[in-house]
């Protein structure tokens, strides 16, 4: 379990400690003389103020990158002229006073030493614990010495603590991974296997916490294809596609493998999961998910392996399928336009009224030239039936605003299947352009509220709103 631990911030404190004036020890057998050039005691104070004016706040994250930038921290005693040489990682603002060593003592000495809690750190270890987030401050001691113009001997200390924060562990860490692909895969009957094995088909997409691209490593997708979901997931025996192409119809599955470059954000992600899955999130097309199930992480935390299906038709129809991002509204020279399947084949009971808008995020083509948009998972309308529109006009509520806005108090459910996404709403009605909420899931709402286009809509978060309809439950 990691140590959640925070501090303030970083004291740096200095401590004066000089033989008692009352019973000076002038003793050229005990101690070497002056040594300084100063010609008055005031310049060498001045110097030793310089001296302690380069330590400052500082967190362990800033020193270790000084670290790996060249600078050193050597613990130990050591020659004053030899400090800022061995210690560049401990200065926040280089001293500028020109002879301050000589000023301070040719024969001056420093002692630094290093410990976390009431543990030291010996030299070997120092780099490692400064690296590693679940240790708490480190903190170093810098004690000067040297003999005043009196022949006195003088010893000032300060602590300077490398601290831990929350911002220094979490600002850039990669906590969450979001996973998205295409699935299933629709392809022909007696069509080759080659279209499901290169790397440009399998559109897998990573996102972080932010929204921002994961780029790292190599997406793989296996040569193998199994009757069942856990199959594929494990690796388990042969392919049940045994040629190069797919002779018979139905479902397989394909396991597809994202390997993370060596010393990559993903890498780091990868192991940290494996250490504290509690910590990280995985996401699948938007669903969170489970380790083992859904995804499943390498022994070696270097690859994650999801798995996606793929639907050989019952017709050897070749369709080529893109994304793409609009509407398409119906033609209204009938009243209603049947839907095909992924086969290709009209579906019974399923049918779209005229005039109405639909929004469609893929397109495919046959050999023949047949066009058809798909308006949900399996569901696809043919490009003569409708009139497509991009998504600058890409929600059937025109942003007017919402409208009769209602306290409730129930949740909505998105019911359809796996990889099907429903569009937010802001306050204004208008869809936003990356924000979606994945099928199957359950949303806590507060608010309803009407559109200028007459639906209802389920407010999911703040300015976030689900449009009601066909899929979206409500109680």
């Amino acid at each position: 379990m990691k140590k959640s631990i925070k501090y303030a911030g970083i004291a740096a404190a200095t401590l004066l400690a000089v033989a008692p004036v009352a019973a000076p020890v002038v003793s050229t057998t005990a101690q070497a003389a002056v040594t300084s050039v100063a010609t008055d005691q005031s310049k060498q104070n001045n110097a030793v103020t310089a001296f302690g004016n380069q330590f400052g706040e500082d967190t362990a994250v800033n020193v270790m990158k000084k670290v790996n930038a060249g600078d050193k921290i050597t613990l130990g005693t050591q020659k004053l002229s030899e400090f800022a040489g061995n210690n560049g990682a401990l200065i926040k603002t280089p001293a500028t006073l020109d002879s301050m060593n000589d000023l301070i003592g040719s024969d001056a000495t420093v002692a630094v030493s290093a410990k976390y809690g009431s543990t030291s750190i010996n030299q070997d270890d120092l780099t490692k614990i400064l690296n590693d987030k679940t240790y708490p401050a480190v903190e170093f001691t810098i004690t000067l010495n040297y003999n005043n113009l009196n022949d006195q001997a003088v010893s000032k200390t300060y602590t300077v603590k490398a601290t831990r924060t929350t911002d220094d562990n979490n600002a850039n860490e990669l906590k969450t991974v979001n996973a998205k692909f295409t699935t299933p895969v629709s392809v022909a009957l007696d069509s080759t296997t080659t279209s499901t094995q290169l790397t440009a088909t399998t559109d897998i997409k990573l996102t972080d916490q932010n929204g921002d691209g994961v780029v790292a490593g190599t997406v793989t997708p296996s040569a193998k294809y199994y009757n069942t979901y856990a199959d594929a997931m494990n690796d388990n025996g042969t392919s049940v596609v045994t040629g190069s192409k797919f002779t018979k119809a139905g479902t397989y599955y394909q396991a597809i493998s994202f390997t993370a470059g060596e010393g990559s954000s993903l890498a780091t992600f990868i192991s940290n999961y494996t250490q504290d899955p509690s910590s990280y999130t995985v996401y699948v097309n938007g669903a969170k998910a489970s380790a083992g199930y859904d995804f499943k992480p390498s022994s070696d935390n270097t690859t994650l392996t999801f798995v996606r299906a793929i639907n050989v038709s019952n017709t050897t129809d070749q369709w080529t399928t893109t994304d793409t991002t609009g509407v398409v509204t119906t033609k209204s020279a009938s009243k209603y336009y049947t839907l095909k399947n992924d086969d290709n084949v009209t579906i019974a009971n399923r049918a779209l009224g005229a005039n109405t808008p639909w929004r469609t995020d893929k397109v495919r083509t046959n050999q023949d030239g047949v066009k058809q948009y798909r308006v949900a998972t399996g569901e696809w309308i043919d490009a003569d039936n409708v009139v497509y529109s991009n998504g600058n006009n890409n929600n059937s509520n025109n942003g007017s605003g919402l409208t009769d806005i209602k306290t409730v108090s129930g949740v909505a459910t998105l019911t359809k299947a796996k990889g099907y996404y429903m569009a937010l709403f802001n306050d204004e009605g208008k869809a936003y352009d990356n924000k979606y909420l994945g099928s199957p899931s359950a949303w806590r709402v507060d608010r309803t509220a009407k559109g200028a286009d007459g639906n209802t809509y389920y407010r999911v978060a703040t300015s976030e709103w689900l449009q009601a309809g066909e899929g979206v439950s409500f109680k």
